[in-house]
């Protein structure tokens, strides 16, 4: 069953402390660790900045949505991400579920 992986984040003073060299170092490793996933498996979707104009908003910085062909593929995506060393840099929210239809999601609010 597929699944979409969400992840709400915001830089933390780690992060804004590290010189454009150890950002570009740190990112090549986030591209290497890229290149081990499947792209059948997981995929991007989007990435962003959030918008800070909408009513009951986020306070996150950053947004990135993933396509995971399963829930496994999602917690591989989920484990890769924290092996890169990425929380030692950035806050994040995840979401993980899913992808069921319009139908199917009112229909599970209903039933609470």
């Amino acid at each position: 069953m597929p699944h979409t992986f969400i992840e709400l984040y915001t830089a933390t003073p780690a992060w804004t402390a590290l010189s454009p060299g150890q950002r570009t170092a740190f990112f090549a490793r986030i591209d290497e660790g890229m290149q081990r996933f499947d792209p059948e498996c997981i995929r991007p979707v989007a990435m962003g900045r959030i918008a800070t104009d909408v009513p009951r908003g986020s306070g996150e910085q950053f947004y990135a949505v993933w396509h995971c062909a399963s829930r496994e593929a999602a917690d591989t995506l989920v484990a890769g991400i924290a092996a890169t060393g990425w929380h030692d840099y950035f806050t994040t929210t995840h979401a993980i579920g899913e992808v069921d239809s319009m139908g199917q999601h009112l229909a599970d609010l209903a039933a609470l």
